[in-house]
């Protein structure tokens, strides 16, 4: 009776490992043709390789062709997690980190996270506001947490840095200028919101930003920043006094 039992437990075990294997080693073309996903956000140039270890080719208007590559770990599946390293490759950005997804908790881990968006993009992203900066922004040693059901930031670390350089930014009817140090905007989450508090590298606070659940987003400019411009303000204030505020809803859920 007990071998009996040992081999029921061993052809189960056989049977999961065998549809695990077959998952990972389909090819991901024909996943891609299968799924047939419209309305997409961006243009499907390419897709390689399997769900194992695969690669997309996609491109947007605002960060032009960008390549996504994977490696997945499949004996976490076995667990019920995702793990897998993933990279991101464009001229102007790239990403690199360390991803495991929960499918029972929904939740989203990303560890080791390091890259660098150009300051290209970020005119692009910023040009309404018609400011344009010159340096690289670098991502470094940076963990997230990020919980899909409730859309809460639990645990974040890590940080941005800005090498400085030229800023350009309107000006009452005309442009201005102006040589900025480097910046750094350290990461953190409070009350389940991402937030980065950005200083000089002497510590000195300069700005903020947050991120709520709900797809709202906040800028607060200190008065330093304004020292650190060379403009000057109408009114006496203290240096981390908040001078600018803004406040966006950049996605909803």
């Amino acid at each position: 009776m007990a071998k009996a039992k040992g081999n029921k437990r061993l052809i189960a075990v056989s049977i999961v490992v065998y549809i695990v294997c077959l998952i990972v080693l389909m090819p991901l073309n024909v996943v891609y043709r299968v799924l047939a996903p419209s309305n997409l956000p961006v243009d499907v140039l390419a897709v390689s390789g399997t769900l194992w270890q695969g690669e997309v080719v996609v491109k947007h208007p605002m960060s032009g062709q960008v390549s996504s590559k994977w490696s997945l770990h499949p004996l976490s599946l076995l667990a019920g997690n995702i793990q897998a390293e993933l990279s991101v490759h464009s001229n102007v950005a790239e990403l690199r980190s360390q991803l495991t997804f929960n499918a029972l908790t929904q939740t989203l881990t990303m560890d080791d996270t390091n890259g660098f968006v150009s300051a290209g993009l970020v005119n692009r992203v910023i040009a309404q506001s018609k400011t344009q900066i010159n340096g690289d922004i670098e991502l470094t040693n940076t963990n997230l947490v990020y919980d899909f059901l409730s859309g809460e930031s639990d645990q974040a670390s890590g940080q941005l840095v800005w090498m400085g350089g030229q800023v350009n930014y309107p000006k009452g009817r005309n442009m201005a200028s102006a040589n900025l140090p480097m910046l750094v905007a350290k990461l953190s989450s409070q009350n389940s919101e991402l937030q980065a508090n950005v200083a000089t590298v002497e510590g000195v606070q300069v700005a903020s930003a947050s991120l709520k659940k709900d797809g709202w987003a906040n800028v607060a400019v200190r008065k330093a920043m304004i020292d650190l411009v060379g403009e000057r303000w109408p009114n006496k204030v203290s240096a981390d006094a908040v001078v600018f505020e803004i406040s966006e809803r950049i996605f909803t859920r």
